[in-house]
């Protein structure tokens, strides 16, 4: 072995970038999520079904650091009933005798799933049969590669925030995050205590002014964010930072940016095509 130890070597600039979403993270997930919708949409066309587009914030692009200022103009933070809902099992107006056959061919056959353990722990179950699946395969290559690419990167995001919130440099961002929410009449001393309030907001208001009042909060935070420079001040830190992941997790990531990459590339020839 190296004088560099396995759990000492840096991560490649592919991989730390997915570890903390910087760079070009956003529109990479919505053309993956486009590029894996239209995959599935065609597969159950083939089997005479239709397949609705996902719905609004499914792609994962907003987050404290990395906000997404159209979707939270949009939906606000995601904590009232309008925010973000699980897809419909079955398009709006199917009748109930034609679901158990959509469902089946779309999610395939539960008997055949196969799980996914990541290094930390956490097991994640999903379907290897099935239109979800095949769309999957015709991204990743096959569904674990699939299923790699999506939770190895949120398992190293996990690990790693704690280390990143408490940097200097993030709570020095979080600062300068809380003095532009201040001038904007929003005066919270964290982006936790802003989300507490909107919450509480639900249980103490009209469901309409709580609505408003989440879209106006996250709009305000998402711009202070930008403001303060958060996602660059992440992106900064995250070299420093990611030396705490285990030897597994680097192995792991570097694998998972690999399959990601070759995965967006089939997409752009996908969405050229």
């Amino acid at each position: 072995m190296s004088a560099t130890s396995a759990s000492e070597a840096p991560l490649g600039e592919a991989a730390l970038a997915l570890a903390v979403r910087a760079g070009e993270f956003r529109e990479e997930q919505r053309l993956l999520l486009r590029a894996e919708h239209e995959l599935t949409r065609r597969c159950m066309a083939g089997q005479r079904f239709a397949y609705p587009p996902p719905p609004a914030g499914s792609a994962g692009t907003d987050d404290p650091w990395h906000p997404d200022l159209d979707l939270r103009g949009a939906q606000g933070s995601g904590l009232g009933a309008a925010g973000p809902s699980p897809a419909s099992p079955s398009p709006a107006g199917m009748r109930a005798a034609q679901r158990p056959a959509y469902r089946r061919a779309l999610s395939g056959d539960d008997s055949r799933r196969v799980t996914l353990r990541l290094s930390s722990g956490p097991e994640f179950t999903f379907a290897s049969t099935g239109c979800i699946a095949e769309g999957r395969r015709g991204l990743y290559g096959d569904v674990m590669r699939a299923a790699r690419a999506a939770y190895v990167p949120q398992e190293a995001y996990n690990a790693l925030y704690p280390a990143l919130a408490a940097h200097p440099a993030v709570r020095a961002a979080e600062g300068r995050w809380a003095a532009c929410m201040r001038r904007r009449g929003q005066p919270f001393a964290s982006m936790q205590a802003a989300r507490s309030a909107v919450a509480r907001g639900y249980r103490t208001s009209a469901a309409g002014v709580a609505r408003r009042t989440e879209v106006v909060v996250a709009v305000a935070d998402g711009e202070c964010a930008l403001e303060a420079r958060l996602p660059e001040t992440v992106a900064g830190v995250a070299a420093g930072v990611a030396v705490s992941l285990t030897a597994e997790q680097r192995h792991d990531l570097t694998q998972a940016a690999a399959i990601r990459s070759a995965a967006l590339g089939r997409a752009r020839a996908l969405v050229a095509g």
